[in-house]
């Protein structure tokens, strides 16, 4: 009788309105690839299971659980409290910097926007329409993130169909990194440019600069990305990548897409494939 009420008790605590709003999604990629000559397939999944209340005070505090197609943790798990202006999510989540770059990043295997870097909260207020200014920090050691103790802020303008960002970030142990972007979309054209630089302790930068684009014709969009990476006046790598992406259906995309690198023969690469979201 007591298992039977203990039961009946779990039911109506989570038939209670404040937990009652569970989002479930997610998608599956699936490609083939080949590497001069050397072929590969690929699965990249992952299903999201997104809680959320909302309290008396107008707060909305919701909970990201990300699971991967092998069953494990796929990251950027993260509590959230939000309400009017401003939101807060902890656990694993973007830095400021992470948080406004790739916006030449418009591939699904082989295009690359700039390196990344999470932490173990987010702070993002919007003080006017068209304007974020975030703020984030790591700890010594974080959930799901192997990023250096540290802290980062950042701000990102949208005005006219243009955004315009910026972020530092600096760490404890001297390292940093820094992004400027802007990107825009005009009717079918998406275009953006982004520099990213990250410095060693020593002082010495590396700069990651992408420059990316996309046209949209009916169902089709046709991408391409140029990064090149540098340090001290030598040039690491210099890629270009071009995709072609086309809905099937809503939420069903066939790809192909193909990257070539000047400095590296190997990085020379073929990739088709599916990808669903639900």
């Amino acid at each position: 009788m007591k298992r039977l009420l203990s039961t009946a008790a779990i039911v109506a605590a989570l038939s209670t309105p404040a937990v009652a709003d569970v989002t479930i999604g997610g998608d599956f990629e699936w490609s083939y690839q080949d590497s001069n000559g050397t072929s590969t397939t690929a699965v990249d999944a992952d299903v999201n299971i997104k809680p959320s209340m909302t309290l008396e005070n107008g707060y909305t505090v919701s909970a990201d659980f990300n699971i991967d197609q092998d069953a494990n943790d796929d990251g950027g798990n993260s509590l959230t409290i939000a309400k009017d202006m401003f939101k807060l999510d902890m656990g694993d989540t973007d830095s400021a910097t992470d948080a406004i770059d790739d916006v030449t990043d418009f591939g699904y295997v082989l295009s690359n926007g700039s390196p990344s870097t999470d932490h173990a909260a987010l702070l993002t207020v919007s003080p006017i329409e068209g304007l974020k200014l975030l703020a984030s920090f790591a700890g010594d050691s974080n959930y799901g993130t192997t990023a250096t103790a540290g802290h980062a802020y950042g701000a990102q303008f949208t005005l006219g169909g243009v955004t315009l960002g910026g972020a530092q970030l600096k760490n404890d142990d001297s390292t940093e990194e820094r992004v400027m972007n802007v990107s825009a979309g005009f009717g079918d054209f998406t275009v953006g440019y982004e520099v990213h630089t990250a410095t060693t302790a020593a002082d010495v930068d590396t700069d990651t600069t992408t420059i990316g684009g996309g046209y949209t014709l009916g169902d089709t969009t046709f991408l391409v990305e140029a990064m090149e990476a540098e340090s001290q006046s030598v040039v690491s790598s210099d890629e270009m990548t071009y995709g072609i992406h086309h809905t099937l259906a809503p939420g069903l995309v066939a790809f192909v897409e193909t990257t070539d690198d000047e400095k590296t023969a190997s990085e020379e690469t073929t990739a088709i494939g599916l990808t669903m979201k639900f």
